[in-house]
């Protein structure tokens, strides 16, 4: 009894038994938040594969923070310290293969369940790998309404995370080149580096607040076209070059120190140029991305299908408000349908396939697209509005004594 008991001692590490000691307060006075639970639930799982021998020391203590970030390069060989490579790390040393099952196993006996879904295994692992990041995505940058990423991102987790079918109980090995070569690779159709940039740029997404989890509402309120869960949009995004190099551009623009509201991750086109507005170089800025702008990079042909449902939605629900609101709606419409259109046409103008089939179709079907576009371009001259109309001047200033100054 006195063997087993120093035994069980010698593999817990100092982390697990400052927080057995704090689940001790919890159980007397404070229920434990979910997020809680399953940090220390995390915790024990990890020296609870140690102890049989899946993991060193020194892996579970890259996987629990221990090891400072600096430190990362020369544990694991990584190009850079970020909490991105640690991310990916603890997703290959708990999922890859055989982890899988093992973590599930330890997972089970302490919590004394028969089963563990991948949803609660995920969110365990959420708990796990934004240690680095919590207290700068936990708070709001000066001025923000929105609330912080942090709990967003934990949600996203919940929900699946980035445990597309690829990952969890499947072998890939991590990819560690800097991101260009990464994404270089992953788009010559190399697997481990594709699943890496996916593991990568998915935890950058719903860190801050991007990518969120499946809810009805988004779909309805018009911020997503489609419903999909986290792991869904991550699979289709590294299905294709669009979606990689979103991956990667959005790995690169991260700034783990930083709230998720003072910068913003561009969109890109299919070619990984980023996307810019205004017409001057004093108005020329990027595109902000949003989770609609991301979910139809995703999976264009859900995303149009989406749109139209929602169109037909929001056609119905107009009948009964003012012509304002409608007005208002339909400007919206024409806007997104334009944006879906520039995008459809430029992809089809660079598209490498030889004709026949040529890229815009037959003639006939190229042709009734070419008479709508011109009869809206009409529209949209003929009925512009004139310069001076909402033209609305500002109010004098107050006189005062002041000398007028040439």
């Amino acid at each position: 009894m006195t063997t087993q008991t120093t035994e069980q001692t010698l593999g817990m590490s100092f982390v697990t038994m400052v927080e057995n000691l704090v689940a001790g307060e919890h159980l007397e006075k404070n229920p434990w938040t979910p997020d809680a639970m399953w940090h220390n639930i995390a915790n024990q799982t990890v020296d609870a594969l140690v102890v049989r021998g899946e993991l060193r020391r020194e892996e579970a203590d890259i996987i629990t923070g221990l090891t400072p970030l600096d430190a990362l390069p020369a544990a694991i060989g990584c190009p850079d310290a970020s909490p991105v490579w640690r991310c990916i790390y603890t997703a290959y040393r708990l999922t890859a293969g055989s982890s899988f099952g093992n973590t599930k196993y330890e997972i089970r006996n302490i919590m004394a369940r028969r089963a563990v879904t991948n949803k609660q295994f995920s969110f365990m692992l959420g708990v796990l790998v934004d240690r680095d990041v919590r207290r700068s995505k936990n708070r709001k940058a000066p001025g923000v309404r929105r609330p912080a990423t942090l709990q967003t991102a934990r949600n996203a987790f919940g929900d699946g995370g980035f445990l597309t079918e690829e990952v969890p109980g499947k072998h890939w090995a991590p990819v560690y080149a800097p991101l260009d070569q990464l994404l270089e690779r992953a788009l010559a159709g190399d697997r481990n580096a594709r699943i890496t940039l996916m593991i990568g740029g998915g935890f950058v997404l719903m860190m801050d607040g991007y990518l969120t989890r499946d809810r009805e509402s988004k779909f309805y309120e018009g911020s997503a076209p489609f419903r999909g869960s986290p792991p869904s949009i991550l699979a289709d995004l590294a299905k294709h070059e669009h979606g990689l190099r979103l991956l990667a551009i959005s790995w690169q623009r991260w700034k783990p120190t930083q709230p998720a509201h003072e910068y913003e991750i561009p969109v890109i086109r299919e070619d990984g140029s980023v996307i810019l507005t205004g017409d001057t170089r004093e108005t020329r800025h990027p595109e902000p991305l949003t989770e609609y702008r991301l979910y139809e990079i995703a999976n264009p042909a859900k995303a149009m299908a989406g749109f139209l449902k929602q169109q037909e939605t929001r056609k119905a629900r107009n009948q009964s408000t003012t012509p304002e609101d409608r007005d208002r709606d339909n400007r919206e419409r024409l806007t997104m349908a334009l944006d879906i259109a520039h995008d459809a046409a430029t992809a089809l103008k660079g598209s490498p396939v030889s004709p026949p089939p040529h890229p815009f179709g037959t003639y006939e079907e190229w042709n009734r697209t070419r008479n709508t576009a011109h009869q809206v371009y009409e529209m949209l001259v003929k009925h512009g509005p004139d310069l001076d109309e909402g033209f609305i001047a500002s109010e004098a200033p107050e006189d005062d004594d002041e000398p007028e100054v040439d």
